[in-house]
């Protein structure tokens, strides 16, 4: 099965039977960086479930065509990365609270042709967060930049967690807007321009700082602004974990600041998943061993899945 498990599959090459007894996937587009395959396989070992784990290449687009085949097999479930999970959320036949919350899917429970989503990147962020800086999510003051999909999705996390203050930054400043709007009734929230500014204001008064970009831009890379934004005790959490010496997690560990890249929350979300699929709890430091055995040169960086 280890080369069933190592293959990439995309709707024409998907299998028309089982591959495993219980069977699951990571779906995404790009998917080959994915390290998923790596820490359900070594759970599912660890606790003799029959299961296997492979990897979907899909695009939004063609989500709805993937899915229907996973059905039709009889596939157990599976996880969505980027882009798919607000489409995901849209295919559920269920939703639990925490899709509910999120507004977006990334982790699907299937049975005889019904779907249930969750979402597990809240609470795996959470578990990361604290096992990270020893400290409670609850207590922080938090300066986000950048909300796409899983900035947003974070900063909903957040507010439910009744965290006291929360800066929401983004290159295009209606997002902020309409995203502050939505918290405002659940905890202080307040969109902040994309300009050095008000930037260095909102990381002068928060605790920590949760990155969600995919690119380093111009503005992050001004040394005069970095010096501004990170200082010594605060929390610096970039959800990519490759490569491994991020430049703005870099920027601020030379400033003094506690930093934390994306494998927590990675392998936290995995444990969660693994958890709603077997019902046993999750294996976690072998998980923990598989996610970093599995570690080398070359995944893209991504910021979740």
């Amino acid at each position: 099965m280890a080369d069933v498990a190592s293959a990439i599959w995309c709707l024409p090459s998907l299998p028309e039977s089982l591959p495993w007894p219980k069977s699951y996937a990571v779906l995404g587009s790009p998917i080959a960086h994915s390290l998923s395959p790596a820490i359900h396989q070594a759970a599912f070992a660890a606790i003799g479930w029959p299961g296997g784990y492979g990897r979907i290449e899909v695009d939004a687009a063609g989500l709805g065509a993937v899915v229907d085949r996973l059905k039709t097999t009889g596939f157990s479930g599976w996880n969505c990365t980027a882009p798919l999970k607000q489409e995901m959320f849209r295919l559920c036949d269920r939703r639990a609270v925490t899709a509910v919350q999120l507004g977006s899917v990334n982790t699907v429970r299937h049975e005889k042709g019904t779907l249930e989503g969750h979402n597990t990147d809240g609470k795996g962020w959470v578990l990361a967060v604290e096992e990270a800086f020893s400290v409670s999510l609850r207590e922080l003051r938090i300066l986000f930049l950048g909300l796409g999909g899983a900035g947003a999705a974070l900063a909903r996390q957040a507010s439910w967690e009744g965290c006291p203050l929360l800066h929401l930054a983004n290159r295009t400043s209606s997002k902020a807007l309409a995203l502050a709007a939505e918290l405002e009734p659940r905890c202080r929230s307040q969109a902040v321009p994309w300009e050095e500014a008000p930037l260095c204001e909102a990381a002068s008064s928060a605790d920590l700082l949760v990155s969600s970009l995919t690119d380093d831009p111009p503005l992050l890379r001004n040394p005069g602004l970095l010096d501004r934004l990170f200082r010594p005790g605060l929390f610096v959490f970039d959800l990519r974990y490759w490569p491994a010496d991020l430049p703005l997690l870099e920027a601020a560990r030379a400033r003094g600041a506690l930093t934390a890249n994306g494998l927590g929350m990675l392998l936290h979300q995995a444990a969660l998943a693994f958890e709603l699929w077997t019902g046993a709890s999750a294996p976690l430091s072998i998980m923990r061993e598989a996610l970093a055995a599995s570690l080398s040169p070359g995944p893209a960086e991504k910021v979740s899945g």
